[in-house]
């Protein structure tokens, strides 16, 4: 039963419990200080679905299901604890509930609960937890099941009308991150196996594998020595490329360095810019009066650190002063965009036989197993052994999966331009058991997704052109041309607009777009559409939110307006959904003419820079989205710009700015 406490904040659990005779995978976060929100997947034994559908092969009835609990009132030491919740709020609604909930701690040792709930939850509840100080990770629990199962769906097939609710007795065991529970009523075992994972750490694993900061003093020659030999320029150059730096541009003028570069592993902008600066120091000219460094990301100047006193940038790395003493010699600002124009006299004399060689060949730690093989510059050969993707909830069977090899190969030709292709090659799957062809009434832009899994071992995936470009100080813009993904090819562009001040920014994505033909390779469908999304995106960097309005619109030549939440913990996961009202008018079941179904979902996109022994900005992601709808549908981005420069431009002011971690 829901009491009235929520976990700490950015605590994320995942379990899966038993209780005869329902089954189910389920997961909650403590999104926000006085927010837990949850998800379950519940399977009925005994209830068969899709008994109607010719070919169905589901098994089992399950059923997705969504809960929220806000806090109202904090415990102290007078009031308890007060919390209103809801459960199951949405879609097929079977175990829909709403609850009141009080908590209060007495003689530390004993939490006393007591809630009131509509619904399935059929009124008064409450009960009690004893947690003994003499072994604080045990807990003995006596509660008042007040649920109505005999109201829940096809009770009299599975069992479920002969569960009584009632007193309910269980134990509790703790250790660490992980927890087991126990319960017993009226004959009935119940289990819950859960794995609690705080998100608000900065990381898990320290990381003793991470390469020390440059520290080699060169014999440092003065500006005209480097204007006259090329060889010193180049060892600055070897330097920075040994540390990982790519894409590096130099250019001397009068007394002052100026240095564009990238560090594709390094998390952070203010460590990997410290890293550089130390390097600079080190190997750069004896007698420079200044130098500037631009950071880049996809041939796009972000930002600029101008350092003018390179006796206090020299103090601070002996540790002689403060970050807040550097920060004040040092202006930091958006890139202008003559920062990311290449010096072509000054490069083509920089870069000699021995820099031209560099190349790496490296292990890529978002996957299990992955080769990558990166130049001096951005292009770079990745190939991925093994990939998995997974789909839940279709007719012919509740769990489908298509396992297979990636190969993506890109190619700078320099000044913003890239190509990028990958293939993809099917090892294994089952998603051609799917028979069901899709009944949608709007044109069939996602909801055909399994016959293009069908279509061949060997698949086109991406084949296209992206240019970058800075326009203007804070004005990015992309165009696109090509093979976007497996799905849809077309022509488009982005513009992203960035303010001087503030946490926000907008940003517009037109793209014609023609749909692929299932066969994986060059041929097309007949159906093409525009498509037209401006956004407005809002942060709140003290939380760690983005908000995010999208419309215009989407593949399937529907209008309408796209909301979406996320929230970023310290720990480096991102949570957050997903949820578009459109005129598409998707009467697919469960939608019907006067209740349209509307496209929604949850993803969650993890960081692993906090996991692992080394710096990395590498990440893994999942979605929970139906696979089968077709309303609201965005085409996959060749290169979203406010996904490229939103962690390194807008900033958390609680935690992470431009000087975090600086040359660390």
């Amino acid at each position: 039963m829901p009491d009235g406490r929520i976990a700490s904040e950015g605590v994320l659990r995942f379990g899966v419990s038993y209780n005869d005779p329902y089954g189910a995978i389920w997961s909650s976060i403590s999104f926000l200080p006085r927010l837990e929100l949850s998800a379950r997947y519940t399977r009925l034994d005994g209830v068969s679905a899709f008994q109607d559908v010719e070919g169905a092969d589901f098994g089992d009835y399950k059923d997705k299901a969504f809960d929220a609990k806000l806090l109202l009132l904090r415990e102290s030491r007078f009031f308890p604890a007060v919390s209103a919740g809801t459960q199951d709020f949405t879609g097929t609604r079977l175990f829909s509930a709403h609850f009141i909930a009080l908590n209060k701690r007495f003689l530390d040792d004993v939490d006393v609960v007591l809630g009131y709930g509509t619904d399935r939850i059929d009124g008064l509840y409450g009960g009690l937890r004893y947690s003994p100080s003499w072994h604080e990770r045990l807990g003995l629990v006596l509660e008042y099941d007040a649920n109505d199962y005999k109201s829940d769906l096809r009770a009299a097939e599975s069992g479920a009308d002969e569960k009584v609710g009632g007193m309910t007795y269980g134990v509790e065991y703790r250790m660490g991150w992980i927890g087991a529970q126990l319960s017993y009523n009226s004959g009935d075992l119940g289990g819950n196996l859960f794995v609690s994972i705080p998100l608000g750490r900065k990381e898990y694993i320290p990381k003793f594998d991470e390469p020390a900061p440059f520290r080699e003093k060169r014999r440092q020659r003065a500006m005209e020595a480097w204007r006259q030999d090329s060889r010193y320029g180049g060892i600055l150059l070897r330097d920075l490329e040994m540390q990982g730096y790519k894409n590096v541009h130099v250019e001397i003028s009068g007394g002052v360095v100026r240095v564009n570069l990238t560090h594709p592993r390094i998390f952070l902008m203010g460590r990997a810019v410290g890293r550089a600066a130390r390097t600079l120091l080190l190997s750069g000219p004896s007698d420079m009066e200044a130098f500037h460094i631009t950071y880049t990301r996809n041939d796009l100047p972000l930002l600029t650190y101008h350092f003018t006193d390179l006796n206090v940038l020299r103090s601070y790395f002996n540790g002689e002063v403060a970050e807040e003493r550097l920060s004040q010699s040092v202006e930091v600002s958006f890139a202008a965009p003559q920062s990311g124009r290449r010096h072509a006299a000054i490069e083509d004399a920089l870069h000699q036989e021995q820099v031209e060689k560099l190349e790496t060949a490296e292990d890529n730690e978002g996957h299990l197993l992955a080769f990558k093989w990166e130049d001096r510059r951005l292009s770079s050969l990745h190939v991925v052994p093994f990939n998995v993707r997974l789909f839940v909830n279709d007719p012919s069977g509740a769990f489908h999966y298509d396992i297979y090899s990636l190969a993506q190969y890109r190619k700078h030709f320099g000044q913003g331009f890239f190509l990028d292709s990958g293939v993809r090659f099917t090892l294994l799957e089952d998603v051609s058991k799917v028979t069901q062809a899709s009944n949608s009434e709007l044109p069939h832009v996602r909801s055909d997704i399994a016959q293009y899994l069908q279509g061949g071992r060997l698949n086109l995936d991406k084949f296209l052109i992206n240019k970058f470009t800075l326009l203007g100080e804070r004005v990015f813009s992309r165009v696109s041309a090509g093979y976007y993904e497996e799905m849809f090819a077309g022509i488009g562009g982005q513009v992203l607009y960035l303010p001087r001040a503030g946490d926000w920014a907008v940003d517009l994505s037109i793209d014609w777009l023609r749909q692929r033909s299932p066969d994986g390779y060059l041929d097309f469908r007949n159906y093409s559409v525009l498509t037209a999304l401006g956004a407005l995106h809002y942060r709140m960097p003290v939380m760690g939110l983005t908000a995010t309005a999208r419309g215009g619109r989407f593949l399937a030549r529907d209008n309408g307006v796209r909301f979406e939440l996320k929230r970023r913990f310290r720990s480096g996961v991102e949570l957050g959904a997903w949820y578009t009202m459109t005129d598409g008018d998707d009467i697919t079941s469960p939608g019907s003419p006067d209740d349209p179904y509307y496209d929604k979902g949850i993803y969650m996109m993890v960081y692993l820079n906090a996991m692992l022994t080394k710096d990395t900005q590498a990440f893994a992601s999942m979605s929970i989205a139906p696979w089968t709808r077709d309303v609201g549908q965005m085409v996959a981005s060749p290169g979203d710009l406010y996904s490229l420069v939103e962690r390194p431009l807008m900033l958390d002011s609680s935690e992470i700015g431009p000087w975090t971690d600086f040359g660390k």
